[in-house]
């Protein structure tokens, strides 16, 4: 029973390794490294400035391609890692060295209208968690774009919401299947001819659509 079936429980079907798998595997390894090194009780030295700053820049010039499929799923792979990481390196590395590596990919991916909704959920968290560490006012005055200045308030205001146990506003829709917003408009008569791709037939079995 089930000859020719490949998925992950086929122990028989191999291949080879993507290189964005490779890459996703060392951001889970370089955060891993850097917390037990910055254990008290460690009996590894802490990773130097002189070795770990070219690391995570070759990390951030890696993750910020997009001419691969997998390439938002190991963005948000980065994303969910480097609170950790800042954590490790602690708040005033943080500050003068490790945040302008990642700042402009970071509030790329949250004002971004075409990335993944999972990439841009993620990024949206370790907004709020590195504007923890170091401060939300100076990590708002480390962004220079009105535009992304107003998307990360945003960020900020919905996460401390979710933090507090508070109801977020529904004016975006996350679904990690569709573009963001295609379920924006539901609850709008005319929503078939503001989300071209979703089907009639769905909206006229939705509540609220004549």
């Amino acid at each position: 029973a089930g000859a020719g079936r490949i998925g992950c429980s086929n122990c028989e079907i191999s291949r080879p390794k993507q290189p964005w798998q490779a890459t996703d595997g060392c951001i889970y390894l370089i955060r891993e490294l850097m917390e037990t090194c910055s254990q008290e009780d460690s009996t590894m030295p802490p990773l130097t400035d002189e070795l770990l700053l070219p690391l995570l820049r070759k990390v951030a010039d890696v993750c910020r391609g997009s001419h691969y499929p997998p390439a938002e799923d190991l963005r948000a792979t980065l994303w969910r890692n480097l609170p950790g990481m800042m954590e490790a390196v602690g708040k005033q590395r943080c500050k003068q060295l490790y945040l302008e590596v990642f700042m402009d990919s970071l509030m790329r991916n949250i004002e971004s209208r075409s990335a993944s909704a999972i990439s841009i959920h993620a990024a949206g968290t370790c907004a709020y968690e590195l504007s923890q560490l170091i401060g939300p006012n100076i990590f708002r005055g480390r962004i220079y774009d009105d535009f992304q200045r107003e998307a990360l308030d945003r960020v900020l205001r919905e996460r401390q919401l979710e933090e507090q146990g508070q109801p977020v506003s529904q004016g975006t829709q996350f679904s990690p299947f569709e573009p963001p917003g295609l379920l924006d408009n539901l609850d709008n008569p005319f929503s078939h001819k503001m989300s071209p791709g979703l089907p009639v037939e769905m909206l006229n079995h939705h509540p609220g659509v004549d």
